[in-house]
């Protein structure tokens, strides 16, 4: 990649992305609603002030995605920079140091909701792709900007509607996106990860039959009371343990920064047999990992989220809806948690009519990919005395829809040490999100080493 690379002034970088993530958290994209196509229009005027023309793709009014081709001069792959545009909505914003749509910057910080989840990699990747076009930069192949609607409630308003509609624009070799890229600090050790994998997602409405009456009279067909037995039962199953190849690299990875110890507890975790299991909370006490996060890396999941019932104090609902959240391990089926929902309604006599919300199956991609080696190399670049990974989600990315299509996609959003991952963990869909300025600096400098290595760049 020559020097040139040496030459760029990335505080400049780290400043620009600062002002532009304020800009953008500014526009409110709660989904629901969405309201995508303000923030939309927002980066094609960001891109035309560089001589860039992207265009705004709606399946409805209100809920646009931005697209951008930038070719190179060369045949090369395509690899496209994927972000999403829509945040989830703010609980309360009174619980916030600063209003969640201010885009505040304050204490070395931009604050707001999309701050990490991810309206920093919209921009960052923006800023990547701006930094090929300044700097004039020879290189082989594409750069594909997209930026989406109504990730955060599935993608069917987004990438889902352009993959069944516009399928020709989906089609690239790499795809870069979120997932991945976080530090997880083990004592004195640093491992960066690369997502790989990611978890199914299955949603479902179940709606629990009961009779009515008054409620001066309780009886045993109260479906609020069938409906909470039922939804006790999902919430403490577990199903058996299957172990994934990036979890048991990551286990055994990380084990090792532990210890001898350490390491007996890792290949225990790892035994199928649940029975040998240990108890983690006192080996990982002081690090970044959490035994309920290692539970959903070797576990299909089930977690009732919304629950409905009744019309008045004093009547006794005959229904109540409720909504699991599954997600799915890919060596795990749609099949097999319906079949524990029905075993479980069968044993305490419930009846229920089922609806499934939202389904798709789990997805990755395989490491050793020209994409992967440029990510390790990028990683390495940066944090010579950590380790490279590779990455389970338990969550659902619009990287699943580029896959099915052909794509090598890959989750990478680098973040500084600057906040542990428990925080982050709070902050995403929680309150105060947040991001420091040198994460968006590193980000901006990941990418363009990423893209530049896969891409043959040169000034």
């Amino acid at each position: 990649m020559g020097n040139w690379l040496e030459r760029v002034d990335w505080r400049a970088y780290r400043e620009e992305g600062a002002e532009l993530l304020s800009e953008l958290i500014r526009i409110d994209t709660s989904n629901p609603p969405g309201r995508e196509t303000e923030a939309a229009r927002y980066l094609q005027g960001l891109f035309k002030k560089e001589g860039l023309k992207g265009e705004l793709l709606e399946p409805e009014p209100g809920r646009g995605s931005f697209y951008l081709r930038f070719p190179g001069r060369g045949s090369g792959p395509k690899l496209m920079l994927l972000s999403h545009i829509d945040v989830v909505p703010v609980a309360d914003p009174t619980r916030w140091d600063h209003p969640p749509f201010s885009g505040a910057l304050a204490d070395g910080y931009v604050w707001g909701r999309g701050a990490l989840d991810m309206k920093c990699q919209t921009i960052t990747e923006a800023l990547t792709l701006l930094l090929f076009k300044r700097l004039g930069l020879e290189f082989n192949g594409e750069l594909v900007y997209l930026a989406t609607a109504d990730e955060e409630r599935g993608g069917e308003k987004g990438v889902g509607w352009l993959s069944r509609e516009h399928p020709e624009l989906l089609r690239v070799d790499y795809v870069l996106n979120e997932g991945g890229g976080e530090p997880l600090v083990v004592r004195k050790k640093v491992f960066y990860t690369i997502e790989t994998v990611e978890k199914g997602l299955l949603w479902l409405k179940v709606r629990v039959k009961g009779r009515s009456g008054h409620g001066s009279v309780p009886h045993e067909e109260n479906a609020l009371v069938r409906a909470a037995a039922m939804i006790d039962r999902l919430a403490h199953h577990r199903f058996p343990k299957r172990i994934e190849a990036a979890v048991e690299q990551l286990v055994t990875r990380v084990a090792g920064a532990l210890g001898p110890e350490g390491e007996r507890l890792g290949r225990a975790l790892l035994e199928l047999d649940s029975r040998a299991e240990p108890d983690l909370r006192p080996l990982l006490e002081g690090t970044d990992l959490e035994p309920e996060a290692l539970n959903a890396f070797l576990r299909t999941t089930i977690s009732p989220t919304m629950i409905q019932a009744g019309v008045k104090e004093n009547v006794i609902p005959d229904s109540c809806e409720f909504v699991l959240d599954c997600r799915l391990l890919p060596s795990s089926s749609r099949e097999e948690v319906l079949a524990k929902l029905r075993e479980l309604a069968q044993e305490l006599g419930v009846e229920f009519d089922l609806e499934v919300l939202q389904y798709h199956p789990a997805s990755g991609s395989p490491l050793g990919t020209d994409l992967y080696k440029a990510i390790e190399r990028a990683l390495r670049a940066e944090f010579p005395d950590s380790e490279i990974v590779p990455f389970l989600l338990t969550g659902a990315t619009d990287s699943r829809f580029l896959r099915e299509l052909g794509a090598q996609a890959y989750g990478l959003c680098p973040l500084s040490t600057k906040t542990t991952m428990q925080d982050r963990l709070k902050m995403i869909h929680g309150d105060n999100e947040r991001i420091d300025l040198e994460s968006l600096e590193l980000q901006v400098r990941v990418f363009t080493r990423v893209a530049a290595d896969l891409l043959r760049a040169k000034a």
